[in-house]
């Protein structure tokens, strides 16, 4: 929407749409912080190593092109580790370097961080978001069936999702699988757990959808938040595709992305990726924010709640097991509920 006076006609600075506005505002700041943190976190001697080349291409990419830069240095070129202030050039430096990057002075060594933090997870939320973007433009995707469409997303989406966090993980921190969840410990416990939970999830995610639907229509009325829940259902693409009439194969492959794959990538992703972030400041908010942005990314409204309660169990689930199994059998129970409600249009 461009931006508009009521006092006459518009000037052409008001006629930029107030989107690319905001693109630029925040290109503008990504690209200052960029050069402030590549400025505390490698060393100024650009005389032998020719770093202000590098810094240009850093700092002016992600000018010009945010999405493709900043994720390149929060993922691949940032270095890790707490900054601390240099007892004696007073400048900010990496803590768990024994001296000083700008001037060699000593200073208190700390230990590396054995945990990423949300300069990583916005790297990866980019960065994925650019690949889908691409794949979609790229590929005519989105003039292609829905079951096209919906296999491609979700086995890129899910296969981004576990690549990405493995990389940083095992080569950016030097930390075993098992620091998000990927270990085969008790396993089979763990899935009898999680399939266990997840047909008790079943009741409270209908009766979630009912008091959101309850809820919304004390202030916009209740047949209003009853047709948006309508809405919300009718347009899924998961409903659409599965209630046209499909092969046996289709239906097969179908049920092993979404409850299979998609659950392993968005369990590794928002549990052991951006859960095991938040965690360090308490693991009581880092279920309640790993799960409102959950559901937040599901773009739902009616659903807001049902998809918020799943996350809080999925969290508390990882929290208490230390694996992913168990969050991995319930969200993979949740989908195929839903995928067979879609299929056979149970009304649930």
């Amino acid at each position: 929407m461009p931006l508009t006076s009521p006092w006459g006609p518009p000037s052409p600075l008001e006629q930029v749409p107030i989107g690319l506005v905001i693109f630029i505002a925040t290109s503008l700041a990504a690209a200052i912080w960029v050069w402030r943190d590549i400025r505390i976190r490698f060393p100024r001697r650009h005389e032998e190593s020719g770093a202000w080349l590098w810094e240009a291409l850093l700092v002016g990419g992600t000018l010009v092109a945010l999405p493709i830069f900043l994720p390149m240095y929060l993922i691949g070129a940032r270095p890790v580790g707490a900054v601390t202030a240099c007892p004696s050039c007073g400048r900010g430096t990496l803590s768990h370097r024994a001296t000083c990057l700008h001037c060699g002075h000593p200073i208190a060594f700390e230990a590396l961080p054995g945990s990423w933090g949300l300069g990583e997870v916005v790297g990866v939320v980019i960065a994925i978001t650019v690949s889908l973007r691409v794949i979609a433009e790229g590929t005519g995707l989105n003039d292609l069936p829905p079951f096209t469409v919906l296999t491609v997303i979700g086995v890129a989406q899910n296969a981004l999702f576990v690549l990405l966090v493995a990389y940083i993980v095992r080569r950016r921190y030097h930390q075993p699988l098992a620091a998000i969840g990927l270990t085969a410990q008790r396993w089979p416990w763990w899935s009898a757990v999680g399939v266990i939970v997840g047909a008790g999830m079943i009741p409270v995610s209908v009766a979630g959808e009912r008091v959101a639907i309850l809820v919304m229509g004390l202030f916009i009325g209740t047949a209003r938040a009853e047709a948006i829940a309508a809405s919300e259902s009718a347009n899924d693409i998961l409903a659409s595709v599965l209630r046209t009439p499909r092969s046996l194969l289709e239906v097969v492959w179908l049920l092993v992305l979404l409850c299979v794959l998609v659950p392993i990538g968005e369990e590794v992703f928002f549990r052991g990726f951006i859960y095991n972030t938040l965690r360090r400041w308490g693991w009581v908010w880092a279920v309640i924010l790993s799960s409102v942005l959950f559901a937040a990314v599901h773009l739902q409204i009616v659903h807001f709640l049902p998809i918020l309660l799943l996350g809080v169990v999925l969290a508390v689930l990882y929290q208490r097991t230390g694996s992913l199994v168990a969050s991995m059998a319930v969200h993979g129970v949740n989908n195929l509920i839903a995928a067979l409600a879609a299929l056979y249009n149970w009304n649930i």
